[in-house]
């Protein structure tokens, strides 16, 4: 369940989210994770870019060892008993209450 949650973190740091939130284009926020020049922002700015790019690397280094690929093995056992513990501990996953919202709008 935690991974989920690390997941979408993770999502809200990605360049293209980054770029909307600094109103820039993606191409601006690669530039300035190489530290590139780039003239539309400032350096306030750009080190923030730098510091939500280094966070989520840290991020999305925790996540192989959350995902349900890695769980079943470590803890061996089925997809389903692994569904099912998750069912019983009341984690429904992002990805699908998305879906189910788009689709009832």
């Amino acid at each position: 369940m935690s991974g989920a949650s690390l997941r979408a973190e993770s999502e809200e740091l990605s360049d293209k989210r980054l770029a909307g939130k600094f109103a820039c284009g993606v191409a601006t926020i690669k530039r300035v994770r190489e530290h590139l020049p780039v003239a539309v922002l400032d350096e306030d700015d750009q080190e923030l870019i730098r510091q939500c790019v280094a966070e989520r690397s840290r991020i999305d280094s925790q996540l192989p060892n959350l995902s349900k690929v890695y769980l079943r093995r470590h803890y061996d056992i089925s997809v389903e008993a692994l569904d099912l513990e998750l069912e019983l501990a009341g984690w429904e996953d992002p990805r699908h209450k998305r879906k189910n919202q788009g689709a009832a709008a």
